[in-house]
């Protein structure tokens, strides 16, 4: 392993990966992306690649916006199909008051632009007719959202990061980030020391225990993630569903015809654990059958866990540490990671590169914790940390 880099990437997922091509594309030589496992063994191997401009803050749903119009046009600057697909979107709700709230949300989300539609729960059943016979929704929030595949966003990242001659080691842990006084200085891994000038954590799940090697000390939670696939079945939905009261859960059919979902656990105990369990699945077929009734033929053939990095604002940690020169931070995407990530890449790949910080990563600042005490990322449904009314 060469032993100096320009600039040294933690994490091999979508986020390291994308500021890795962007990095590239402006000319920056010489950057060394590091994967603890391989490429797509963390989250942006697990997720299902829902693209949603649909967010409950202006200033998460500003960002949302732009990130979707990104992986609309990443077929084209990647040169290879990431099977970007407008299936469109329903928030399902199942209680008066998220009626209410989610109509300050439609308002907000107007005023950007986008065009949802708050229906009633007669018309909700008929746009979703999958979830005829089941609980009643007491209506819905509709848009034209969009889904990916994880798999090829991904590794069309990592062709166009080759291309470019960005390097990349796979099953390379780091376990010390060094420094001189206030500066970044390197990284040492199993193999030995790597001198840079800058470092950057897109470790994802683990980018508080690495952020911890640097001496920086960050609010990220690990939070467990369960899903599950079925078998492949003719098309029964097109739209994606999501709920979040009474309980959060989620389902859609893929482009091959199987039904992916999944169901959070009440109260998950923080930490990294990719062990999927029984309580899960029978969690999520309870849930889904409650909603849908009429996919009860269906059978699992494969369930998995990952895990959402989470703050306590529910907001990404994205740019230079101040108390350590040369230390950035890319991370925190509480669940959103797929979607944000290359437009994270390409506006902090600009910011690095000219000094700059670009207007849609001003509230992501990665220094609003420091000296904070209320650290903590607070257990709650989906709801919970975000203003009615979409403000913050």
């Amino acid at each position: 392993m060469s032993a100096r880099a320009d600039i040294v990437i933690v994490g091999g997922g979508i986020t390291g990966l994308a500021l890795a091509v962007e990095l590239a594309r402006l000319g920056r030589r010489d950057i060394l992306v590091l994967e603890r496992s391989f490429t797509g063994a963390g989250g942006s191997g697990r997720n299902v690649g829902r693209i949603r401009a649909m967010q409950l803050t202006e200033e998460l749903a500003r960002f949302a916006i732009a990130a979707q119009a990104k992986h609309a046009a990443l077929a084209d600057e990647l040169g290879a199909n990431t099977l970007f697909w407008r299936a469109g979107y329903g928030w399902v709700l199942y209680e008066e008051e998220e009626v209410s709230r989610m109509a300050e949300v439609r308002d907000m989300l107007r005023g950007l632009g986008l065009k949802p539609r708050l229906l009633g729960s007669a018309e909700t059943l008929r746009q979703l007719p999958v979830l005829e016979g089941g609980e009643r929704p007491a209506g819905s929030l509709m848009h034209d959202d969009a889904i990916v595949h994880h798999d090829a966003v991904l590794y069309a990242y990592r062709a166009a990061a080759k291309k470019l001659g960005v390097r990349l080691r796979e099953r390379t842990e780091v376990v010390e980030v060094l420094r001189q006084g206030d500066e970044v200085a390197g990284v040492r891994t199993a193999e030995g020391e790597i001198r840079a000038r800058m470092v950057v954590n897109a470790a994802g799940g683990w980018s508080g225990k690495f952020s911890s090697l640097a001496g920086i000390r960050i609010p990220n939670t690990p939070l467990r993630r369960e899903a599950l696939v079925t078998e492949a079945a003719q098309p029964f939905m097109q739209a994606a569903i999501t709920f979040y009261r009474p309980q959060e859960g989620w389902f859609n059919q893929t482009l091959r015809g199987e039904l992916v979902a999944g169901c959070l656990a009440p109260a998950e105990e923080p930490g990294v654990n990719l062990a999927a369990t029984a309580r899960s699945l029978g969690r999520t077929a309870r849930t889904i059958l409650a909603k849908a009734p009429r996919l009860g033929h269906l059978r699992v053939v494969r369930q998995w866990a990952g895990v959402y990095d989470m703050t306590p604002d529910r907001k990404p940690l994205v740019g230079p540490v101040a108390r350590l020169k040369g230390f950035v931070q890319a991370n925190g995407c509480n669940g959103r990671g797929f979607l944000l990530a290359p437009l994270i890449g390409e506006l902090l790949a600009r910011w690095l590169h000219d000094g700059e910080r670009p207007a849609l990563l001003a509230g992501f600042d990665a220094n609003r914790f420091e000296g904070r005490e209320d650290m903590k990322v607070e257990a709650g449904d989906y709801y919970a940390g975000y203003a009615a009314g979409g403000k913050r």
